[in-house]
């Protein structure tokens, strides 16, 4: 209920067109997810609509997050995932550098994120403004 009236919010702040499946075949697994929100500003132009959750055919952990900018205005903003094993230790990985994202005014965009390897059971999902705005 809480997805449908976010969606429904985030629809209305919309500045282009798009056309879908009046009848989708795809079926997501949404995660449930706990959010620790420090930078309300951030949130309002990087907002996490919803998480993905699915397994690669070798077994990593894939996940993929649609960020809405709920503003007019052209924002940046920097994102990365980190990985943690079923004990809730940090898995370094090298493939997890922070990456830039751009949004049109009203813009939703999807990130994924593939876990490095099998072992890991769990993520976590960071944004952060970009310094260059």
């Amino acid at each position: 209920m809480l997805i449908a009236a976010v969606a429904a919010f985030i629809a209305g702040c919309d500045t282009m067109n798009t056309v879908e499946p009046r009848d989708s075949k795809a079926v997501p697994n949404i995660v449930a997810d706990k959010r620790i929100i420090t930078d309300t500003a951030l949130d309002q132009y990087a907002f996490v609509s919803a998480i993905n959750e699915s397994r690669t055919p070798q077994g990593l952990l894939r996940i993929q997050a649609e960020i809405a900018n709920t503003t007019s205005d052209y924002k940046n903003v920097n994102y990365r995932f980190e990985w943690f094993d079923k004990n809730g230790m940090l898995v370094e990985s090298p493939s997890s550098p922070w990456k830039d994202l751009t949004l049109e005014g009203g813009e939703r965009r999807y990130v994924t994120g593939v876990a490095p390897s099998a072992n890991v059971a769990d993520f976590r999902l960071k944004l952060f403004p970009n310094v260059r705005d």
